[in-house]
Formats: structure tokens, C-alpha cells, sequence
């Protein structure tokens, strides 16, 4: 029979080597959110310290001459390993919300919109990053863009998400999915007062308090390609941004 080691020392070195380890789960990385819709969505933070995990481990033992089997080592450890875990679990995490698109994160976003055209091979485009009020941050026209006109496509998609506070498919969608003659009539009406456009390739960006931070919009490509492109490049980003739509509908992805 093995002899049985004072549990201080031992379940000590075991609990710091845990609570070393914990940190890695506390968040998404930006390539595991691709199916999450945001880019990054950390949802509780679950890493605790040596400090406060030996604490918990200070009730168990109460003098330094108690002694345990490796079976019931293993049984206090993970008592106390649930306990702390479970009295940690519900702090919110600490990453702070994005007030604004900055010009640097629009650009990121610019960015990744072209290589994941380049990626997939679609047609080349024009993006168009606008903040909060419809304001142009960042517009970036692909080398051998044939239309003169993709340029203000673009904006238009951009500024209906920010306008209407949905992407631009649901914009469309919510004034034609019923072929109701009245609100395709309002729809065309609001289309030409203002520079709205009724076609995907508009996504909408809100923070982690679920405001309205800014839009991008992309044309050059067929429509669910433009809208791929702009939310894959959101996800991709690492930025705390969630997206409208939170699904793409593009069957021409070549390379997620």
C-alpha cells in the first residue's frame, strides 16, 4: 500500500498548475468566432489565481500533519477545483465596448474585405467603411473595378444599414417579402429621396451594448458574395463587433 504524502504541498503544486491553465479558456479567438457572428464574444471569464484558488484549498486542510490516499486527493481536488469555478463563472469579462470605429479599425476592415475577396476570387470591388453617423471613414477601390457607379453602391449599402438599422438584404426584405404594391412603392420612394440601396452586400456593425457603431458596404461582385465578404472580414477582425446579418447566404465560398 502506497504511503499516503501530506496533502498541503501536494494538492498546492496541482492547484497552481490549474490555475495557470485556466486563463486559456476564458474567451473566443477571433478564428473560432467564423460561426459565432462577432468577431470576438467573450462571455465569462472563468481564470483564477493561485492566490485565490490556495485559498479555497485552505479549508480543506487545517493542519499540516493531515494525510490523504491519491484517491481522495483527487476527490478534495476536484470539490474545491467545482467550487471555485462555480463561485467565479458569472463575472462578466473585462473587455471594454467599442464607442466608435476608429480609422485604423476601419481600415482593418477595408482590408479584410479585399483579402477575402482575393481569397475566394471573386470579382474585384469597392468597400466603404462609414461610422456611426454615415460619415466615410475608409473606401478602398480595387484595381480593374469596370463600373464607375460601385463606388456609390457601395456608400449607399453602407449608409442604409447605419439609416435603417439593419443590413441592406433586410432592408429590402422588409418592404418586399409580402409583394404588398404599397410598401414596394415606400421602399422605391425612400431609394430615391435618400441614397439607399435595396441589395445585399450591407452590413451592419453594433458593439457589445448592441449600438449602432457603423456599416460596411461592398459592390463588384453578385450580391451575397459583397455581403460574405464584408462579414467575414467583421468575424475575422478581432474586433468586439456583432454583425447584421449574423449569417452569410454566398454558396460561392471558396475560401472560408
Amino acid at each position: 500500500q502506497a504511503t499516503p504524502e501530506p496533502i498541503d504541498t501536494t494538492m498546492k503544486i496541482i492547484a497552481g498548475t490549474i490555475s495557470l491553465l485556466l486563463p486559456a479558456t476564458n474567451a473566443f479567438s477571433p478564428q473560432l468566432a467564423t460561426a459565432g457572428r462577432s468577431s470576438f464574444r467573450p462571455i465569462f471569464s472563468t481564470a483564477l489565481s493561485s492566490s485565490s484558488y490556495l485559498d479555497n484549498l485552505s479549508s480543506v486542510s487545517t493542519s499540516s500533519s493531515f494525510t490523504a490516499t491519491d484517491e481522495q486527493a483527487t476527490e478534495i481536488l476536484d470539490s474545491t477545483f467545482r467550487r471555485t469555478v462555480s463561485s467565479t463563472a458569472n463575472t462578466p469579462s473585462s473587455v471594454p465596448v467599442m464607442s466608435k470605429l476608429s480609422l485604423n479599425e476601419a481600415d482593418i476592415l477595408a482590408n479584410g474585405v479585399i483579402d477575402n475577396v482575393n481569397r475566394n476570387e471573386f470579382p474585384p470591388i469597392v468597400v466603404t467603411v462609414v461610422d456611426r453617423q454615415a460619415n466615410i471613414l475608409v473606401q478602398k477601390r480595387m484595381d480593374d473595378v469596370c463600373h464607375a457607379a460601385f463606388p456609390e453602391f457601395s456608400y449607399a449599402k453602407a449608409f442604409t444599414c447605419v439609416t435603417m438599422g439593419v443590413s441592406s438584404r433586410e432592408f429590402r426584405d422588409k418592404y418586399t417579402a409580402t409583394n404588398d404594391a404599397a410598401k414596394i412603392g415606400q421602399m422605391n420612394s425612400m431609394m430615391a429621396i435618400s441614397k439607399m440601396a435595396a441589395f445585399p452586400g450591407g452590413v451592419l456593425l453594433r458593439n457589445g451594448d448592441n449600438e449602432i457603431i457603423g456599416a460596411i458596404g461592398v459592390s463588384g461582385a453578385a450580391g451575397d458574395e459583397d455581403e460574405y465578404v464584408a462579414l467575414n472580414s467583421a468575424w475575422e477582425s478581432g474586433l468586439p463587433l456583432e454583425t447584421m446579418p449574423k449569417e452569410h447566404s454566398c454558396t460561392t465560398v471558396k475560401s472560408p
